[in-house]
């Protein structure tokens, strides 16, 4: 996946106020890493869907 795509999951995270402590328990990844991501190339596919499916879910 590109880097492009997190990208614009992150933009969409923040958006929605979910806090990066919370990203990074649901995916197992944190913000540092994902920052890691958009600066240097390809995405891995869990991580695309792990925040897609987080935005997907109900504001708590």
């Amino acid at each position: 996946m590109s880097s492009e795509e997190l990208a614009k999951l992150m933009k969409q995270v923040e958006e929605k106020g979910i806090g990066w402590d919370t990203v990074g328990e649901k995916i197992k990844v944190s913000h540092q890493i994902l920052k890691l991501y958009v600066n240097s190339g390809p995405v891995p596919v869990t991580i695309i869907k792990g925040l897609t499916k987080l935005l997907e879910e109900p504001a708590a």
